[in-house]
């Protein structure tokens, strides 16, 4: 074999690599850095704006402590309703949405089956007549 036939060979792996390289991406779409439901959250940004000016305006900032595997929030209001939003932005098959009511100022949460490493915590409430929403990044 001379040596044009091994640089046509060659080349010719080369592009078979590419190519393959190329189809595997495609066909193994799994892009995680867009949400599934991206369009709805986009037309709902403004009722996600104010209710975020909410906390703001009317400074119900909640504070969030993680002691040892329990999640403590610690709201102003005493009497609140909500849903939490965990959101696990290297695998968003762990996502967790669970809904919650208080009639004091603190919220208590067992951590232990969530997996080790960074959430997006995101809090949204009602409290007296109010919508509010906050978000939080913490490290398990």
């Amino acid at each position: 074999m001379n040596w044009g036939t091994k640089i046509f060979l060659s080349l010719a792996v080369f592009m078979l690599c590419i190519v393959g390289a190329g189809l595997y991406m495609v066909s193994h779409n799994s892009d995680s850095l867009e949400e599934d439901d991206y369009y709805e959250q986009g037309l709902n940004y403004d009722q996600a704006y104010e209710k975020k000016q909410n906390v703001l305006n009317m400074k119900e900032t909640p504070t969030i402590e993680l002691r040892k595997d329990t999640l403590y929030i610690h709201f102003v209001s005493k009497v609140n309703r909500g849903k939490l939003l965990f959101r696990k932005p290297s695998d968003n098959t762990l996502d967790k949405e669970l809904p919650f009511q208080t009639t004091g100022n603190l919220f208590t949460l067992p951590i232990s089956s969530f997996d080790k490493g960074m959430w997006n915590l995101y809090v949204d409430w009602e409290s007296a007549g109010k919508d509010f929403l906050f978000e939080e990044h913490i490290l398990f």
